[in-house]
């Protein structure tokens, strides 16, 4: 049987994916061709490594979490002799 999806864990995956993004666009884009939001270095052509290992690492690790979650069984009561 499958639950439903709850509001956290659906905000989770969200945000998951939006951190993974993040994390391979900072991976795979030059600093100087970032959009505005993402912080553009004139003349640094690199890409900002560090922060796209931090990125696709969060993301991953939000993604297991919110996939994780919903299986998670409920508790259940103490045992009785």
């Amino acid at each position: 049987m499958r639950r439903a999806l709850t509001v956290p864990v659906l905000l989770a995956g969200i945000v998951g994916l939006a951190l993974l993004a993040v994390g391979i666009v900072y991976l795979t884009v030059a600093c100087q061709e970032l959009p505005g939001l993402l912080g553009p270095t004139r003349g640094d052509t690199s890409p900002r490594t560090g922060l796209g290992i931090v990125g696709v690492l969060l993301g991953v690790a939000v993604l297991i979490v919110a996939l994780l979650v919903p299986r998670r069984r409920p508790p259940s009561g103490p045992l009785q002799s």
